[in-house]
């Protein structure tokens, strides 16, 4: 029982730090397939993915930068607000729940996010759910529209077998850049 209870608790874990990846993320279809890859080295998870969206820079930029709605479209992310603004940094704090079978699992963040030309590098400054969460959001102008290019480098403060992190965080990047593509087509071209 106490095992079955662990692997349970193991896999709750994993699908969280997925839910996350939710609360940093936002994107119009064009019906390509993103690019994914889940790296896992001395229990840092790096995630990255490239994608293309059929809407232009600004209208995706302003999906990314709508921190305080992200739980409309992230309905995993509970409350998502703006802490403040100052000298091209915004802090933004995040709670999400994620759930797997009979266990919840609350998260919270808070992040430092840099609002460069064309890309957003973040990192949470709470260290509650994480002991190292850090990334970027690089856009790039194209003829078809937009080119995403996520990258997160992730230390969970919990324990996650890393063969189920690997497969979840793959899973759910691709369900959350779905979310994006349809907030980003839905909203328009900007």
């Amino acid at each position: 029982m106490a095992a079955r209870l662990s692997v349970h608790r193991n896999a709750l874990a994993a699908f969280l730090v997925l839910v996350l990846l939710a609360a940093t993320v936002s994107v119009a279809a064009t019906g390509n397939a993103p690019e994914i890859t889940v790296r896992e080295a001395e229990g840092v998870y790096s995630v990255g993915a490239t994608f293309t969206v059929a809407a232009p820079v600004d209208a995706v930029w302003a999906v990314l930068t709508d921190y305080d709605n992200i739980p409309t479209f992230m309905p995993d992310v509970r409350r998502s607000r703006v802490l403040d603004r100052e000298n091209g940094f915004v802090r933004v704090e995040q709670h999400a729940v994620a759930s797997f079978m009979l266990f919840s699992r609350d998260l919270h963040l808070v992040l430092m996010i840099e609002e460069g030309p064309d890309v957003l590098r973040f990192g949470d400054t709470a260290g509650t759910s994480f002991r190292r969460y850090e990334g970027s959001w690089s856009l790039t102008s194209t003829a078809d529209g937009t080119t995403v290019t996520y990258a997160l480098n992730a230390r969970p403060s919990f324990s996650v077998p890393g063969f189920v992190l690997r497969r979840l965080l793959d899973r759910d990047a691709r369900v959350m850049i779905e979310r994006l593509r349809t907030e980003i087509a839905a909203r328009g071209p900007g």
